[in-house]
């Protein structure tokens, strides 16, 4: 593999020094640098995480966290603007409209004089990826990215970075292209005018990273698209006013059979949505947080939603290939534990 193709790629994708997703998914902690090259190459392809806090290490930098009771980490008096990005990405995964919307916004981007490249991604959808010139706070890119989607009217599923801060690492990582065992016509960056999806239109790695590197978009660029980004108006509901008194001893429910909702989940298992794509809210995850949450408002204890939802999870091979997601794990319990907590809290709020 060629050293100098490696650092422009590495240049390129720069984010989190000390963890990388990995390609069957997940996490794993170790130096990033070591990757670079095993990606490329097909010996173990990997995704990056693209928020850092602290690049110019002026609180100490990104490893200057402190590890809670739960191995969570933390920065101590965290200031969200020191979360910042060499790159941003946005998901679509809209099926066949997945590369025209991604064009669309492309175009939205180009007038905002933001270069973005399409990459047809592992599936069926495409990524739309943004590199920066320098350092840019996570939410500046954000709020650029949701303002050329929202000009656009475009669908999508998700914007990397995630958030605009975190408490500690890693957030969220993005699987890079061209991984030396990618499939077939995929994961690879198409040029400025494809709609095909065979490799006649893709540019190849030194291609892409000679383009890439000498349009990589300034700052000043980004703060003006992001200043175009308008807050969503909340919705205000007009609904009666709550009642003064509390009907808890009426939502009292026998745990040992389930009702409603969460039965014809745990009968039928889930809808074509929750088997469509791993993104927010979708896969085998998004189907569990789902169950617990319909738990919780039908009315059951945290006990039963414990209980059943390892149950469901259990049962997981019936609908999914990849089979259950957490049954098996070392860290089962904790992992449902966590899911069922999440989903409470979706449930109260």
């Amino acid at each position: 593999m060629n050293e100098d193709a490696i650092i422009s790629f590495r240049d390129l994708f720069l984010g989190f020094p000390l963890a990388y997703g990995t390609d069957e998914g997940g996490c794993r902690w170790a130096d990033v640098d070591a990757m670079w090259e095993k990606h490329l190459s097909g010996e173990e392809m990997i995704g990056i995480y693209p928020m850092v806090y602290d690049p110019h290490f002026t609180r100490g930098g990104p490893d200057s966290w402190t590890e809670g009771p739960e191995n969570n980490r933390y920065y101590v008096e965290m200031d969200p603007d020191l979360w910042m990005c060499r790159w941003g990405s946005i998901d679509i995964d809209e099926g066949e409209d997945s590369l025209v919307i991604a064009r669309n916004t492309q175009t939205i981007l180009r007038a905002m004089d933001i270069k973005a490249w399409p990459e047809r991604s592992r599936s069926k959808g495409y990524h739309l990826w943004i590199f920066c010139q320098e350092w840019v706070r996570a939410s500046v890119i954000r709020r650029a990215m949701h303002a050329a989607l929202d000009l656009a009217e475009a669908k999508y599923d998700a914007v990397y970075p995630k958030q605009d801060s975190l408490a500690g690492p890693p957030g969220n990582y993005m699987r890079l292209p061209y991984g030396g065992k990618r499939p077939k016509h995929r994961q690879v960056v198409v040029d400025s005018s494809s709609y095909s999806e065979t490799d006649e239109e893709s540019l190849d790695l030194d291609g892409f990273l000679w383009a890439a590197e000498k349009d990589r978009t300034p700052t000043a660029n980004l703060d003006r698209a992001a200043a175009l980004y308008k807050d969503p108006v909340p919705v205000v509901l007009d609904l009666p006013p709550k009642r003064d008194y509390s009907k808890e001893p009426l939502m009292t429910v026998d745990g040992t059979r389930l009702r409603g909702l969460p039965s014809e989940m745990f009968k039928n298992g889930p809808v074509p949505y929750y088997k469509g794509g791993h993104g927010a809210g979708k896969g085998r995850h998004g189907f569990l947080n789902r169950f617990a949450r319909a738990m919780f408002e039908t009315g059951y204890t945290r006990t039963d939603v414990l209980s059943w939802t390892k149950d469901l999870d259990s049962r997981l091979g019936s609908w999914y290939d990849d089979g259950p997601k957490f049954t098996g794990r070392q860290d089962c319990e904790r992992q449902i534990d966590r899911l069922v907590t999440d989903a409470e809290r979706k449930a109260t709020r």
